[in-house]
């Protein structure tokens, strides 16, 4: 990710792993199991004692602690070195100030994202809907979730949605796990415990810039490049592992032979086991990876369903096909209207129905 190319990333982790290094579990799996991943630093910035609302806020970042470190600090008092040039970019900002940077071992020279302090936006930090859907796809044997940030253009969307999603499903069925050699996984977990169950699949899961839930979420996913949240292209972030994510691919870039290197490199043994230099970025996902991996079926993200397909979709769906729109609430009145005529018929003609067979009766 960052300023320099996955490609030649990957190149010098493939060139500079030993073989003494070597190791047959794919490097999606030995990510998933063996790769914690780094917080993300959070500053926030205050003068005094804090507002009931804001100390929930506060309380609600300690409860993350796995995933951020929090630094709260009274800009009434001394800073120390590193909150002093962090405060220096945000001195002009109305307190309290929330300030999230990415993990320092990525020296990533920019804030991730820097607003007020408050719940809603500590809750668009720590977790959305697209987060708790790849962390679910991921530890349900996913090698990888693409995940596709739409550009907003429809015509740029569509076609390199119908170039990434059918290649995913086309080196699915191509691409193997790596088999050990001579029965041994260069691991010593595997080969004393055997593998779990390995499966090659990839998914693609889109997102909309527009969406308000997945506001930080796009923030992080984009902030690591200069202008990457202004590039007017359709934005492919492949992601593994307990979040990991490797080089956004751009417009022209999501393209056959890239996606299956992406793909080659997610399935292939893991030759380099040392996370640090292997390529990618720490995504921010509070996730309790271990507990999942052990068997705690609470500790795996809950994802909501797709909304129903209620009345208003059928109704929307007719007036499509007439070319003119129809509200939800106009379909479910337009509903609840035939449903009441139709219950007025079935009366009458019962009531019609009785009314012959008591007169057929008296007559005789």
């Amino acid at each position: 990710m960052r300023h320099y190319c996955f490609w030649s990333v990957l190149a010098c982790v493939l060139l500079a792993a030993g073989p003494a290094r070597a190791c047959s579990v794919p490097v999606f799996r030995y990510a998933l199991e063996r790769w914690p991943a780094a917080p993300y630093e959070v500053y926030v910035f205050h003068r005094g004692p804090l507002s009931a609302p804001h100390q929930k806020a506060i309380d609600r970042l300690k409860a993350a602690e796995s995933s951020v470190n929090l630094n709260s600090v009274d800009v009434a008092g001394k800073l120390d070195e590193e909150a002093a040039k962090v405060w220096q970019n945000h001195a002009a900002a109305a307190l309290p100030w929330m300030v999230v940077r990415y993990p320092g071992d990525f020296r990533i020279p920019v804030d991730a994202w820097a607003g007020p302090l408050a719940e809603e936006n500590v809750a668009l930090l720590l977790d959305s809907p697209a987060r708790r859907q790849v962390a679910r796809r991921l530890l349900e044997g996913d090698c990888g979730v693409f995940v596709f940030l739409e550009s907003g253009d429809r015509g740029q969307d569509e076609a390199a949605a119908l170039l990434l999603e059918p290649e995913l499903k086309r080196l699915q069925g191509s691409l193997e796990i790596p088999k050990p050699p001579e029965g041994s996984w260069g691991d010593p977990v595997y080969d004393q415990r055997g593998a779990p169950p390995l499966r090659v699949a990839f998914s693609m899961l889109r997102v909309s810039r527009e969406d308000p839930a997945e506001r930080l979420f796009v923030k992080l996913l984009t902030a690591t490049m200069p202008a990457l949240d202004r590039v007017a292209m359709p934005i492919v972030f492949p992601i593994f592992g307990r979040g990991r994510v490797l080089d956004a691919l751009m417009g022209p870039q999501i393209d056959k032979d890239v996606i299956e290197d992406a793909c080659a490199f997610l399935v292939g043994p893991c030759s380099c086991i040392v996370k640090s230099q292997n390529p990618g970025l720490d995504m921010l996902m509070t996730v309790d990876w271990d507990a999942a991996l052990s068997g705690q079926k609470s500790a795996i993200p809950k994802v909501a369903p797709p909304p129903l397909t209620g009345v208003g979709a059928f109704a929307s769906a007719g007036a499509a096909e007439r070319g003119g729109p129809l509200s939800s609430r106009a379909a479910l009145l337009a509903y609840v209207l035939v449903g009441v005529a139709a219950g007025v018929v079935i009366l009458a003609v019962a009531g019609v129905l009785v009314w012959r067979k008591t007169r057929s009766t008296s007559t005789d």
